[in-house]
């Protein structure tokens, strides 16, 4: 498809291919026609970006969290294992920002320790999500650097705490970012200040963990899960 469709037609493609595959699979197989879309998307537009770079129609909803604060504290970016989960990293670059230090299972990452931001040339550093990657992100936001991470080890997996105890233990201020799918192909994105930015308490990094347990519930539920 890559080789013979223009390049600025490669989104519109990619959704009517994700359209087909989940509504034959729903057909045959009785499948979650909604949430197969949605994951067969994410992965059309990895694939396509193997081969060039290519316009994704996005717009900003809510983007205080990239407003620029002491350039001395580290920045945590985070959210969880959704669809569209890397699609802030296309915002960002087109915004223009520094994209921070991914931390990806290895399998994502390149053999020159890159991760692939859909529709963008431009790949960002990044790092295996290893037992010891939790050691290597305190050491980057005390040092005043930037992480994105995803809170949950699987997709409808439980939040976990430790990053945000992480930021914590580092002074870091933590920014929530996600996209969302419109009706229409538009990808709405999002980059939040946390609740609670510096989890300075318990009940702070309490505050900001149900935040993206909520945002999870809800998002899940549009994708036909619940529970």
């Amino acid at each position: 498809m890559a080789r013979f469709v223009p390049s600025r037609y490669w989104y519109q493609v990619a959704i009517s291919a994700s359209k087909l595959h989940a509504g034959l699979t729903a057909a045959l197989m009785g499948n979650n026609r909604v949430l197969t879309e949605a994951i067969v998307l994410d992965n059309w537009l990895q694939e396509l970006t193997f081969s060039g770079a290519y316009p994704i129609p996005w717009r900003a909803m809510k983007v205080d969290g990239l407003e620029k604060g002491d350039p001395t504290q580290g920045v945590l970016y985070c959210w969880t294992h959704l669809p569209l989960f890397s699609m802030p990293l296309h915002a960002s670059i087109e915004m223009g920002y520094e994209t921070p230090l991914i931390v990806a299972d290895p399998g994502n990452i390149n053999e020159y320790g890159e991760f692939v931001v859909p529709g963008q040339t431009k790949r960002a550093q990044a790092i295996p999500a290893t037992l010891h990657v939790l050691m290597k992100i305190r050491t980057i936001l005390q040092e005043g650097g930037a992480v994105a991470c995803l809170a949950d080890a699987e997709f409808g997996g439980p939040v976990s705490e430790n990053v945000l105890r992480l930021a914590k233990q580092a002074g870091a201020r933590v920014v929530f970012q996600w996209a969302e799918r419109q009706p229409n192909g538009m990808i709405d994105i999002y980059f939040i200040r946390a609740p609670r930015p510096l989890n300075e308490s318990e009940e702070d990094i309490e505050v900001n963990l149900e935040f993206l347990r909520a945002e999870k519930r809800r998002i899940l539920k549009s994708l036909g899960l619940e529970g």
